[in-house]
């Protein structure tokens, strides 16, 4: 499928007519119908990047404040099985980040040699095409069915913008107390399960390179310390 790419012009007019400024967040969830007519932005920070499965009819890449990515998702349905979980994107709130990686082990601490740290999450904004709101909800409900809820966020076209350029943007999310959500010992655990998992949509490796390839095609500072480590970590393994 072929995404278009706004111009300058109609950039300007995508963020004078932005998503809603406000949404009741508590009507939505996995299984709940999208208002007719209104319009829906979804902000896709791991696959819907790279394999966007749905009409769309403009997009924005953008940051999102005060989360970051992480591979702490088990996937049973795509990039793994139920035997032999994969590992995908969930985002991890800043204020947890040391809890659930110990500054021992913090690649944003003891990797600050290596380009691209930063912080946020950098990601892709989509604007779902007028009239097919409803049914391209349901349809990603059912695909990030494995534990994942939605929340919204704004989204900032760079690390230095005072006003996000979209605002209340629909994610999909894995909290930390899905029964899917885990907690790796280590980044080199992570790497090993990456490495080997394969699940019906494909090898888990290739959902990180490809990420990896996407963040590294639309900014130059997408890709973060522990997105490289992890990437390197499971190409070696991988060889």
């Amino acid at each position: 499928m072929t995404v278009p790419v706004p111009t300058a012009e109609e950039k300007a007019e995508q963020t004078s007519a932005q998503s809603p400024s406000s949404i009741s967040r508590a009507k939505h969830v996995l299984g709940s119908e999208w208002p007719q007519g209104q319009a829906l932005w979804v902000f896709g920070y791991g696959s819907i990047i790279y394999r966007v499965d749905f009409p769309v009819e403009a997009q924005v890449f953008g940051q999102i404040r005060n989360q970051r990515r992480a591979f702490l998702q088990e996937s049973h349905d795509h990039r793994g099985t139920e035997e032999n979980p994969g590992r995908v994107c969930t985002l991890v709130a800043e204020a947890e980040w040391n809890i659930i990686f110990p500054p021992s082990s913090d690649p944003e601490k003891h990797n600050n040699d290596i380009p691209g740290v930063g912080i946020g999450c950098w990601g892709m904004a989509y604007k779902v095409k007028s009239g097919m709101e409803q049914q391209v909800k349901a349809h990603l409900d059912h695909r990030e069915k494995d534990g994942y809820s939605i929340d919204f966020v704004d989204v900032f076209a760079s690390q230095d913008a005072a006003q996000p350029v979209l605002r209340n943007v629909m994610v999909y999310v894995g909290i930390k107390t899905n029964p899917s959500f885990t907690r790796a010992p280590s980044l080199e655990a992570t790497a090993a399960v990456i490495a080997r998992a394969v699940g019906p949509s494909g090898t888990n490796r290739e959902y990180l390179y490809r990420l990896c390839d996407a963040l590294r095609k639309h900014h130059p500072d997408a890709m973060d310390a522990y997105l490289l480590r992890l990437e390197a970590m499971v190409r070696a393994l991988a060889e």
